[in-house]
Protein backbone atom coordinates (compact mmCIF):
# COMPACT_ATOMS: atom_id res chain seq x y z
CA UNK A 1 0.00 0.00 0.00
CA UNK A 2 2.97 2.39 0.70
CA UNK A 3 4.23 2.11 -2.64
CA UNK A 4 1.29 2.74 -4.08
CA UNK A 5 0.74 5.81 -2.47
CA UNK A 6 4.14 6.66 -2.76
CA UNK A 7 3.87 6.46 -6.35
CA UNK A 8 0.90 8.41 -7.05
CA UNK A 9 2.15 11.04 -5.14
CA UNK A 10 5.55 11.29 -7.40
CA UNK A 11 3.18 11.57 -10.29
CA UNK A 12 1.29 14.12 -8.51
CA UNK A 13 4.29 16.06 -7.96
CA UNK A 14 5.65 14.89 -11.60
CA UNK A 15 2.48 15.98 -13.66
CA UNK A 16 1.35 19.19 -11.12
CA UNK A 17 -0.72 21.53 -12.93
CA UNK A 18 -1.26 25.48 -12.26
CA UNK A 19 -3.97 26.36 -9.45
CA UNK A 20 -6.11 28.28 -12.33
CA UNK A 21 -8.32 25.87 -13.96
CA UNK A 22 -7.58 27.42 -17.69
CA UNK A 23 -9.07 24.09 -18.81
CA UNK A 24 -10.19 23.30 -22.75
CA UNK A 25 -12.55 20.29 -22.26
CA UNK A 26 -13.71 18.18 -25.90
CA UNK A 27 -17.19 16.65 -26.04
CA UNK A 28 -17.14 13.75 -28.20
CA UNK A 29 -20.54 13.89 -29.59
CA UNK A 30 -22.07 11.93 -33.14
CA UNK A 31 -21.21 14.27 -35.41
CA UNK A 32 -19.34 16.55 -33.87
CA UNK A 33 -16.67 17.52 -30.71
CA UNK A 34 -17.77 20.57 -29.25
CA UNK A 35 -15.05 22.83 -27.31
CA UNK A 36 -15.95 23.81 -24.14
CA UNK A 37 -13.88 26.76 -21.81
CA UNK A 38 -13.39 25.45 -18.30
CA UNK A 39 -13.14 29.13 -17.03
CA UNK A 40 -16.61 30.11 -17.98
CA UNK A 41 -17.80 26.62 -18.93
CA UNK A 42 -19.42 27.92 -21.95
CA UNK A 43 -19.28 26.17 -25.28
CA UNK A 44 -16.61 27.95 -27.44
CA UNK A 45 -16.17 25.95 -30.37
CA UNK A 46 -17.73 23.30 -33.03
CA UNK A 47 -15.87 20.68 -34.48
CA UNK A 48 -17.89 18.91 -37.20
CA UNK A 49 -16.55 15.71 -37.69
CA UNK A 50 -17.50 12.71 -39.74
CA UNK A 51 -19.18 9.30 -37.73
CA UNK A 52 -19.74 9.02 -33.71
CA UNK A 53 -16.57 9.85 -31.76
CA UNK A 54 -15.26 7.08 -30.00
CA UNK A 55 -11.48 7.93 -29.01
CA UNK A 56 -8.74 10.58 -28.99
CA UNK A 57 -5.22 11.04 -28.59
CA UNK A 58 -3.23 14.05 -28.71
CA UNK A 59 0.47 14.79 -29.78
CA UNK A 60 2.97 15.93 -27.56
CA UNK A 61 3.35 19.36 -28.42
CA UNK A 62 -0.86 19.65 -27.64
CA UNK A 63 -0.65 21.17 -31.43
CA UNK A 64 -3.31 18.25 -32.84
CA UNK A 65 -5.68 15.84 -31.54
CA UNK A 66 -6.57 12.77 -33.45
CA UNK A 67 -10.26 11.59 -32.97
CA UNK A 68 -11.16 8.23 -33.99
CA UNK A 69 -14.80 7.75 -35.08
CA UNK A 70 -17.20 5.16 -36.80
CA UNK A 71 -14.57 2.64 -35.71
CA UNK A 72 -12.75 3.61 -39.33
CA UNK A 73 -12.41 6.99 -39.95
CA UNK A 74 -9.58 9.13 -38.29
CA UNK A 75 -9.71 13.30 -37.96
CA UNK A 76 -6.61 15.60 -37.29
CA UNK A 77 -7.76 18.33 -35.58
CA UNK A 78 -5.66 21.81 -35.10
CA UNK A 79 -6.28 22.76 -31.85
CA UNK A 80 -5.45 26.22 -32.55
CA UNK A 81 -8.34 26.72 -35.02
CA UNK A 82 -10.61 24.01 -34.06
CA UNK A 83 -11.18 22.13 -36.77
CA UNK A 84 -10.43 19.09 -38.89
CA UNK A 85 -7.09 19.21 -40.93
CA UNK A 86 -6.67 15.95 -42.53
CA UNK A 87 -9.50 12.35 -42.62
CA UNK A 88 -8.53 9.09 -43.17
CA UNK A 89 -10.60 6.17 -43.62
CA UNK A 90 -8.93 2.68 -42.69
CA UNK A 91 -11.61 1.12 -44.76
CA UNK A 92 -9.85 2.14 -48.37
CA UNK A 93 -8.42 -1.22 -49.50
CA UNK A 94 -10.99 -3.25 -49.82
CA UNK A 95 -11.48 -4.75 -45.94
CA UNK A 96 -14.26 -2.89 -43.80
CA UNK A 97 -12.38 -2.51 -40.53
CA UNK A 98 -13.81 -1.61 -37.29
CA UNK A 99 -11.16 -0.32 -34.84
CA UNK A 100 -11.48 -0.47 -31.20
CA UNK A 101 -8.72 0.73 -29.18
CA UNK A 102 -6.35 3.69 -30.70
CA UNK A 103 -3.20 5.32 -29.47
CA UNK A 104 -0.38 7.73 -31.14
CA UNK A 105 3.21 5.83 -32.06
CA UNK A 106 6.18 7.89 -31.02
CA UNK A 107 7.15 8.32 -34.69
CA UNK A 108 4.71 10.84 -35.23
CA UNK A 109 3.42 9.84 -38.18
CA UNK A 110 1.44 6.90 -37.55
CA UNK A 111 -0.85 5.35 -34.84
CA UNK A 112 -1.95 1.87 -33.35
CA UNK A 113 -5.75 0.24 -33.57
CA UNK A 114 -6.88 -3.26 -32.32
CA UNK A 115 -9.14 -3.87 -35.74
CA UNK A 116 -11.53 -6.56 -36.43
CA UNK A 117 -11.81 -6.56 -40.75
CA UNK A 118 -13.98 -8.48 -43.15
CA UNK A 119 -15.19 -8.35 -46.92
CA UNK A 120 -16.36 -9.97 -49.62
CA UNK A 121 -15.30 -12.31 -52.07
CA UNK A 122 -17.49 -13.74 -54.73
CA UNK A 123 -20.56 -13.42 -52.15
CA UNK A 124 -19.04 -14.67 -49.74
CA UNK A 125 -17.86 -13.14 -46.54
CA UNK A 126 -14.19 -13.19 -45.42
CA UNK A 127 -13.47 -12.31 -41.52
CA UNK A 128 -9.83 -11.25 -40.74
CA UNK A 129 -8.43 -12.71 -37.49
CA UNK A 130 -8.19 -9.62 -34.66
CA UNK A 131 -4.97 -7.62 -34.99
CA UNK A 132 -3.28 -4.46 -33.65
CA UNK A 133 -2.40 -2.86 -36.44
CA UNK A 134 0.03 0.17 -36.98
CA UNK A 135 -1.12 2.49 -39.66
CA UNK A 136 -0.05 5.52 -41.56
CA UNK A 137 -1.59 8.72 -40.55
CA UNK A 138 -1.23 10.38 -43.87
CA UNK A 139 -3.19 7.65 -46.00
CA UNK A 140 -4.33 5.00 -43.82
CA UNK A 141 -1.62 2.56 -45.08
CA UNK A 142 -1.57 -0.85 -42.76
CA UNK A 143 1.82 -0.84 -42.19
CA UNK A 144 2.19 -3.92 -40.15
CA UNK A 145 0.23 -5.50 -37.50
CA UNK A 146 0.08 -8.78 -35.05
CA UNK A 147 -2.37 -10.99 -34.27
CA UNK A 148 -4.34 -10.86 -30.62
CA UNK A 149 -6.97 -13.02 -29.15
CA UNK A 150 -10.51 -11.70 -29.91
CA UNK A 151 -11.94 -9.29 -27.60
CA UNK A 152 -8.73 -6.13 -27.29
CA UNK A 153 -10.16 -3.28 -26.79
CA UNK A 154 -8.38 -0.60 -25.50
CA UNK A 155 -4.54 0.37 -26.16
CA UNK A 156 -2.34 2.10 -23.46
CA UNK A 157 1.59 2.96 -25.47
CA UNK A 158 4.05 2.80 -22.67
CA UNK A 159 7.99 3.56 -22.38
CA UNK A 160 7.91 5.98 -24.79
CA UNK A 161 5.68 3.77 -27.25
CA UNK A 162 8.32 1.04 -26.90
CA UNK A 163 5.52 -0.97 -25.80
CA UNK A 164 1.58 -1.53 -26.16
CA UNK A 165 -0.57 -2.64 -23.54
CA UNK A 166 -3.22 -4.48 -25.86
CA UNK A 167 -6.67 -4.74 -23.05
CA UNK A 168 -9.11 -7.59 -23.66
CA UNK A 169 -9.52 -10.84 -21.29
CA UNK A 170 -6.16 -10.62 -20.89
CA UNK A 171 -3.66 -7.76 -21.14
CA UNK A 172 -0.96 -8.28 -24.00
CA UNK A 173 2.24 -6.43 -23.83
CA UNK A 174 2.97 -5.83 -27.72
CA UNK A 175 6.91 -4.83 -28.39
CA UNK A 176 7.07 -2.07 -30.99
CA UNK A 177 10.72 -1.75 -31.89
CA UNK A 178 11.60 -4.77 -33.96
CA UNK A 179 10.27 -4.90 -37.40
CA UNK A 180 7.25 -7.15 -36.30
CA UNK A 181 5.26 -6.50 -34.11
CA UNK A 182 5.15 -8.69 -31.17
CA UNK A 183 3.07 -9.87 -28.32
CA UNK A 184 5.57 -10.44 -25.82
CA UNK A 185 3.79 -10.97 -22.52
CA UNK A 186 0.57 -12.14 -21.20
CA UNK A 187 -1.18 -10.74 -17.62
CA UNK A 188 -4.61 -12.63 -17.26
CA UNK A 189 -7.39 -10.27 -16.19
CA UNK A 190 -10.09 -12.73 -16.80
CA UNK A 191 -8.76 -15.54 -15.81
CA UNK A 192 -8.43 -13.76 -12.64
CA UNK A 193 -12.06 -12.82 -12.30
CA UNK A 194 -11.53 -9.26 -13.40
CA UNK A 195 -13.85 -7.86 -16.00
CA UNK A 196 -12.78 -4.82 -17.31
CA UNK A 197 -14.56 -2.35 -19.93
CA UNK A 198 -11.55 -0.16 -20.87
CA UNK A 199 -13.31 1.85 -23.33
CA UNK A 200 -13.38 5.22 -20.99
CA UNK A 201 -9.53 5.85 -19.86
CA UNK A 202 -8.03 9.13 -19.22
CA UNK A 203 -4.45 9.14 -19.69
CA UNK A 204 -3.30 12.03 -21.21
CA UNK A 205 -6.20 13.95 -18.81
CA UNK A 206 -4.51 12.20 -15.92
CA UNK A 207 -0.64 13.77 -16.70
CA UNK A 208 0.18 10.38 -18.44
CA UNK A 209 -1.48 8.13 -15.80
CA UNK A 210 -4.28 5.78 -17.30
CA UNK A 211 -7.09 4.92 -14.83
CA UNK A 212 -9.64 1.99 -15.23
CA UNK A 213 -12.16 0.16 -13.35
CA UNK A 214 -12.71 -3.24 -13.15
CA UNK A 215 -15.19 -5.79 -11.34
CA UNK A 216 -14.77 -9.17 -9.41
CA UNK A 217 -17.49 -11.26 -7.73
CA UNK A 218 -16.90 -8.88 -4.38
CA UNK A 219 -15.14 -5.39 -5.63
CA UNK A 220 -14.67 -3.03 -7.93
CA UNK A 221 -10.75 -2.18 -8.28
CA UNK A 222 -8.94 0.41 -10.21
CA UNK A 223 -5.68 -0.48 -12.86
CA UNK A 224 -3.24 2.65 -12.55
CA UNK A 225 -0.94 1.79 -15.34
CA UNK A 226 2.06 4.67 -15.71
CA UNK A 227 2.83 5.42 -19.12
CA UNK A 228 6.56 6.68 -18.73
CA UNK A 229 7.75 3.60 -16.75
CA UNK A 230 4.91 1.15 -17.73
CA UNK A 231 3.97 0.22 -14.16
CA UNK A 232 1.07 -1.02 -13.52
CA UNK A 233 -0.88 -0.90 -9.63
CA UNK A 234 -3.97 -2.87 -9.08
CA UNK A 235 -5.91 -0.77 -6.21
CA UNK A 236 -8.80 -3.27 -4.99
CA UNK A 237 -11.52 -0.55 -3.52
CA UNK A 238 -13.12 -1.69 -0.17
CA UNK A 239 -17.05 -1.64 0.57
CA UNK A 240 -20.00 -2.40 -1.66
CA UNK A 241 -19.02 -1.66 -5.05
CA UNK A 242 -20.61 1.55 -7.01
CA UNK A 243 -21.00 0.86 -10.66
CA UNK A 244 -19.00 3.20 -12.83
CA UNK A 245 -17.98 3.26 -16.21
CA UNK A 246 -15.22 5.55 -16.38
CA UNK A 247 -12.60 6.63 -13.35
CA UNK A 248 -10.48 9.69 -13.40
CA UNK A 249 -8.02 10.72 -10.85
CA UNK A 250 -7.98 14.01 -8.86
CA UNK A 251 -4.86 16.36 -9.77
CA UNK A 252 -3.74 15.83 -6.24
CA UNK A 253 -3.98 12.07 -6.86
CA UNK A 254 -5.96 12.07 -3.42
CA UNK A 255 -9.26 11.28 -5.02
CA UNK A 256 -10.62 10.09 -7.70
CA UNK A 257 -14.18 10.34 -9.52
CA UNK A 258 -16.86 7.49 -11.07
CA UNK A 259 -19.42 7.80 -12.82
CA UNK A 260 -22.43 6.15 -13.95
CA UNK A 261 -26.16 6.65 -12.56
CA UNK A 262 -24.11 7.99 -9.60
CA UNK A 263 -20.88 10.14 -9.09
CA UNK A 264 -18.63 8.74 -6.99
CA UNK A 265 -15.62 10.06 -5.11
CA UNK A 266 -13.18 7.33 -4.37
CA UNK A 267 -10.68 8.04 -1.41
CA UNK A 268 -7.49 6.30 -3.03
CA UNK A 269 -5.29 6.25 0.09
CA UNK A 270 -8.21 4.60 2.03
CA UNK A 271 -8.87 2.65 -1.23
CA UNK A 272 -12.71 3.26 -0.34
CA UNK A 273 -15.76 4.84 -1.20
CA UNK A 274 -16.05 8.50 0.09
CA UNK A 275 -19.69 9.58 -1.50
CA UNK A 276 -22.29 9.27 -3.84
CA UNK A 277 -24.70 12.15 -5.64
CA UNK A 278 -27.13 10.96 -8.42
CA UNK A 279 -26.85 12.21 -11.86
CA UNK A 280 -29.96 14.18 -12.30
CA UNK A 281 -29.39 14.13 -16.28
CA UNK A 282 -29.53 10.34 -16.43
CA UNK A 283 -26.63 7.36 -17.39
CA UNK A 284 -23.33 8.89 -17.95
CA UNK A 285 -20.22 7.15 -19.64
CA UNK A 286 -17.66 10.20 -19.24
CA UNK A 287 -16.29 12.17 -16.05
CA UNK A 288 -13.66 14.63 -15.50
CA UNK A 289 -11.73 17.44 -13.13
CA UNK A 290 -10.44 20.97 -13.81
CA UNK A 291 -7.02 20.79 -13.59
CA UNK A 292 -7.43 23.13 -10.25
CA UNK A 293 -9.23 20.23 -8.54
CA UNK A 294 -12.22 22.53 -7.82
CA UNK A 295 -15.18 21.33 -10.25
CA UNK A 296 -15.93 17.98 -11.62
CA UNK A 297 -17.76 17.56 -15.35
CA UNK A 298 -19.99 14.44 -16.01
CA UNK A 299 -20.67 14.23 -19.66
CA UNK A 300 -21.94 11.25 -22.64
CA UNK A 301 -24.49 9.21 -22.86
CA UNK A 302 -27.27 11.72 -22.94
CA UNK A 303 -26.89 15.04 -24.34
CA UNK A 304 -25.84 17.47 -21.77
CA UNK A 305 -22.32 18.10 -19.69
CA UNK A 306 -22.65 18.70 -15.79
CA UNK A 307 -20.27 21.10 -14.19
CA UNK A 308 -20.49 19.93 -10.23
CA UNK A 309 -18.43 21.76 -7.03
CA UNK A 310 -15.97 18.90 -6.51
CA UNK A 311 -15.98 19.66 -2.84
CA UNK A 312 -19.73 19.58 -2.27
CA UNK A 313 -20.59 17.61 -5.47
CA UNK A 314 -23.78 20.32 -5.78
CA UNK A 315 -24.37 20.85 -9.93
CA UNK A 316 -23.19 24.07 -10.76
CA UNK A 317 -24.26 24.39 -14.39
CA UNK A 318 -25.36 22.00 -17.14
CA UNK A 319 -25.29 22.30 -20.72
CA UNK A 320 -27.49 21.38 -23.48
CA UNK A 321 -24.59 19.54 -26.01
CA UNK A 322 -25.65 19.25 -29.87
CA UNK A 323 -25.49 15.25 -29.73
CA UNK A 324 -25.17 12.51 -27.23
CA UNK A 325 -22.00 11.60 -26.55
CA UNK A 326 -19.39 9.34 -25.85
CA UNK A 327 -16.99 10.87 -23.69
CA UNK A 328 -15.51 14.20 -22.33
CA UNK A 329 -11.60 14.89 -22.35
CA UNK A 330 -9.42 17.66 -21.00
CA UNK A 331 -6.37 19.46 -22.10
CA UNK A 332 -4.87 22.50 -20.44
CA UNK A 333 -5.16 26.01 -22.37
Amino acid sequence: MRIVLAALALLAAAHALPAAAGDRFYYLGYGVVQVVDGDADTIVADIPIKGAVREVDVTPDRKFMYVAANRRHVHKVDLATNRVVASIDLASDGWERFMFGFALAADGTSAYGAMMSRRADKGEAIVGRPVVAQFDLATGKILRSVEVPWGVAHLVAVRGGAQLYAFGQALYTIDTTQPELAVVATRPLAGRGMNILPFWDYTFDNGGVASMNYYTATHMGLLIVDQKSGAIDDLPLRGDPVMAYSVVLAPDRKLAYAVMDELTVIDLARKTYARSVPVAEGTSYGVNVSSDGRKVYVAGGGSTLTVYDARTLKPLKVLQMASDGMDLRRLPK
